[in-house]
């Protein structure tokens, strides 16, 4: 019993000397950018634009470090797949177009005003087969320009795209037909 009591004051004691581990700064609770909202791309002033994206129009929905992407009610179907992105800088596995995945990381950069994100396609042991995308997203000041700049880098070619997006306003609400108000009945 007396070794039991002598080993807790040790421990006690050494628990007391050691240095108090510091604790890491909490990530911020709001992100730094809202890309929420309507945004049609700007071909005129965008460059290498796939033939899916020359008309897009998207609807992104941000709730903190988490953003849903969709495609806009005037797209026609199937021309843009919807996606997530998890802005957190951890990396995590998604399916990326039909039959394929890959790990995508994300994560707001050290100034704040702009969001990366880095998608390893495919294989990484099999270059034969895996593909890199880097890409900066940032909002213009008045927050009603988003530019997208891209570097994808695949087996034998690489290349780099400039998507810049307007915002537009949202569509009002159609309004349910009123009925009409019937005169006064006469007595």
């Amino acid at each position: 019993m007396r070794e039991i009591g002598a080993a807790c004051l040790l421990l006690a004691a050494i628990a007391a000397a050691a240095p108090v581990p510091k604790k890491s700064s909490p990530r911020p609770i709001s992100p730094p950018l809202d890309f929420s909202g309507l945004w049609k791309l700007d071909a005129s002033a965008s460059r290498s634009v796939s033939p899916h994206m020359s008309e897009a129009v998207l609807s992104v929905t941000q709730n903190g470090n988490r953003i849903w992407i969709s495609p806009g009610a005037e797209m026609r179907r199937g021309a843009i797949m919807a996606e997530e992105i998890v802005a957190d800088g951890r990396a995590y596995e998604k399916a990326l177009g039909p039959g394929g995945k890959g790990t995508v990381t994300a994560d707001w950069t050290k100034d704040r005003q702009s969001l990366w994100i880095e998608v390893h396609a495919g294989t990484e042991g099999d270059p034969d087969h895996s593909a890199l995308q880097r890409s900066v997203w940032k909002l213009s000041a008045d927050r009603n320009t988003w530019v997208r700049e891209s570097v994808s880098i695949g087996p034998g070619e690489s290349r780099r795209s400039l998507l810049v997006f307007r915002r537009i306003p949202a569509p009002s609400p159609t309004p349910s037909p009123t009925r009409s108000a019937r005169p006064p009945r006469k007595r």
